[in-house]
């Protein structure tokens, strides 16, 4: 009976409840990039067909009163070809570097190392590749430079006859490049062969298959969607970076990305460079189709050698042959050796222009690039106020103290696990109090401006991916339907789509929409709320499928037991949802964090007067001596993004993920 009663008692929903449509949680989504990702990009095709017309009076030098198709014309020159086949051979090649200089690392941190070592080697691949694009790339001026230490050492021991001649040609660019996106090209490969079921592989081998062809029949193609993404999320990007080609290629080394953005800011041809952008776009889509075309006539090649006699591995018939399983066993220590070396040494490349940022930020010369022969702390006593950052350092430890004593008092596990962030954010607020914004940290006012800049641009952008991506990712994976896969296509347009194409398409719109994204409105920035809006972008693309891989992987019946309880959908979203999602939000906020600390081509194009940050504050060092405390705040940009990913790799960890899902987490996969 009191069971029976306490049934009875039990809410349930009376009335007829508003039902919200399947795709409200993702509708600030998909109106924020309908109005600044297809709107404005839509403007540009529309701008590629006007008139350049600098005497207009609205901002926006073209003039749309007569449509005509000489902007494409003028792009169809030699000079234009010249630039965009050099940006294409690049952009394959680095692709093509990028996958066989990666697939060997990816298969080793799967099949060949051990569990305990594997997490370290994935973090020291993930380090690198999320620390700034812009500082990596400068990096490489060190010992590419004809007066650097690496041309006066190869001098000194016999190798060359005179300085090296690299910088400043398509080679610096190559190398770069390759670099830059190495990582990118690693961690999707690791995440798809590490989701391949161990009995394939080891059923092919018990059959009588050899470890090669069990490797091009079975583990290969499984992997195939692992390089398929991995070469998307390089070689995109890459055919849209002008970074890497404005500080190393010179006049040799330019890429299209370039050239675009030199006819949007430096020539103010805004027709010209937007017909310039369409073909980009145009082209890059065309190369896909044709490598997609390639993978799959490989595909069917592949299927099609499985229905040779004897050419599936899984129904031959089972070979007992004891020499050469020795032979075999004796192979695979060589393998494991040879890889395990390769690794090291990719990982060594990887580091490399990190470390000499951090030894030349010590430089007592006045130039980061060439070494003087000695070490000093002048520049870092130039970039900071001692006895503040003394201050800051004595007002952190209290705080981070004080939160940790009053979190095991409470004898609450969740405060104790959370005491420390807590107080480090916590930190960062009480010394931005007392320093003034942390302006009084940097004796050097053009530094400090631009790096604080940085951080405001970074956090206001978070923000909105967090709020926009979390609401998103839970539609996605618990409210489907049939606008599902348009939005999951706009999702991927907007992860895809070159950086340079994004960066002028909102330039144009910012300029044609005006009011705040114009003129300073109270006490933001316009050029602040631009950044905002534009590195918002692409990471709440990335906050958003974080968060719906999350929720997919969890069962759903705790929310609806909630609603068939009677909560209220708000309510069941905040004692159920919110907490199951709560460590792929922190996850995804840190990354995204982090890369807009590091965003320079959206930044170089949107920013105004006052909102500098500091990789557009490096992109003008560049042109001259850059000076090493450029350096010592690079090194301090690094810590943070260490900080990030350590506090990311910890609450990773804590919700149960593996390296798999986490190395899935950084790439958004």
């Amino acid at each position: 009976m009191a069971t029976a009663a306490s049934t009875s008692e039990a809410p349930t929903p009376t009335g007829r409840r508003l039902r919200l449509p399947s795709f409200a949680l993702a509708l600030p989504e998909i109106l924020w990039y309908l109005l600044f990702f297809i709107m404005p990009i839509l403007l540009i095709v529309w701008y590629s067909f006007g008139v350049k017309n600098n005497a207009s009076t609205t901002g926006v030098p073209v003039d749309m009163s007569q449509l005509t198709l000489d902007n494409y014309r003028s792009a169809f020159d030699d000079t234009f070809f010249t630039v965009f086949k050099t940006t294409l051979r690049i952009s394959v090649m680095a692709t093509a570097l990028c996958l066989l200089i990666g697939f060997p690392v990816s298969y080793f941190l799967v099949f060949k190392a051990s569990e305990r070592w594997k997490g370290l080697l994935l973090g020291l691949i993930i380090v690198p590749s999320f620390t700034s694009f812009l500082i990596r790339t400068l990096a490489w001026r060190i010992p590419l430079a004809a007066n650097g230490e690496l041309s006066r050492w190869l001098q000194d021991i016999g190798l060359i006859g005179g300085p090296i001649s690299v910088l400043d040609t398509k080679t610096a660019v190559q190398i770069a490049i390759v670099y830059n996106y190495l990582g990118f090209m690693i961690l999707p490969m690791f995440v798809a062969l590490d989701r391949i079921d161990p009995g394939l592989r080891e059923a092919s081998k018990d059959l009588g298959a050899s470890r090669l062809r069990t490797f091009l029949q079975v583990t290969l193609p499984l992997a195939g969607p692992g390089i398929v993404a991995g070469v998307l999320i390089t070689f995109i990007p890459m055919c849209g970076d002008f970074v890497t080609a404005k500080l190393l290629g010179g006049t040799s080394g330019n890429m299209i990305g370039s050239m675009i953005e030199g006819q949007f800011k430096a020539a103010q041809n805004w027709p010209l460079g937007s017909a310039m952008a369409v073909m980009m776009i145009g082209a890059v889509l065309l190369v896909l189709i044709v490598a997609s075309a390639v993978v799959r006539i490989v595909q069917c090649a592949a299927s099609a050698s499985l229905l040779l006699p004897g050419g599936n591995p899984m129904t031959a018939p089972a070979r007992q042959t004891p020499t050469g399983h020795a032979t075999a066993k004796r192979s695979i220590d060589v393998a494991k050796i040879a890889m395990g070396v390769w690794t090291a040494l990719v990982i060594t490349f990887l580091f490399i222009p990190i470390l000499m940022v951090i030894r030349h930020s010590f430089n007592s010369g006045g130039s980061l690039i060439v070494w003087a022969g000695s070490y000093s702390t002048e520049w870092w006593g130039n970039l900071f106020d001692g006895g503040r950052v003394v201050q800051g350092l004595l007002v952190s430890i209290g705080v981070i103290g004080i939160s940790v004593i009053l979190a095991r008092l409470s004898k609450r596990p969740a405060l104790v696990n959370w005491a420390a962030p807590v107080g480090v954010l916590l930190a960062v607020a009480v010394n931005a109090v007392l320093s003034g914004s942390f302006r009084d940290f940097f004796d050097n006012a053009n530094v400090g401006d631009t790096l604080r800049n940085s951080f405001i641009a970074a956090a206001g952008a978070t923000v909105i991916a967090v709020i926009m991506g979390g609401t998103a990712g839970v539609a996605l994976a618990r409210r489907t339907g049939h606008w599902s896969k348009p939005f999951m296509f706009v999702l991927f347009l907007v992860l895809v789509t070159p950086e340079i194409m994004d960066a002028i398409a909102l330039l144009g719109w910012f300029v044609r929409l005006g009011g705040p994204f114009n003129t300073s409105v109270g006490p933001v920035n316009n050029g602040i709320l631009r950044l905002w809006v534009g590195q918002s972008l692409y990471t709440s693309a990335l906050v958003t499928l974080i968060v719906r891989a999350r929720l997919e992987g969890l069962d759903a019946s705790l929310e609806e037991a909630a609603a068939d309880l009677g909560a209220t959908p708000y309510r069941a979203f905040r004692e159920i949802t919110l907490p199951l999602i709560s460590s792929a939000l922190v996850a995804g906020g840190l990354l995204s964090f982090t890369l807009c600390l590091d965003n320079t081509i959206i930044a170089n194009a949107v920013a105004t007067a006052g909102s500098t940050t500091f990789p557009v504050f490096v992109i003008g060092t560049a042109k001259s001596t850059t000076k090493p405390f450029v350096g010592a705040a690079a090194v301090v940009l690094f810590g943070v993004t260490v900080a990030s990913l350590a506090f990311v790799y910890s609450v990773l960890k804590r919700s149960g993920q593996s390296s798999s899902e986490m190395a899935a987490t950084f790439t958004g996969s």
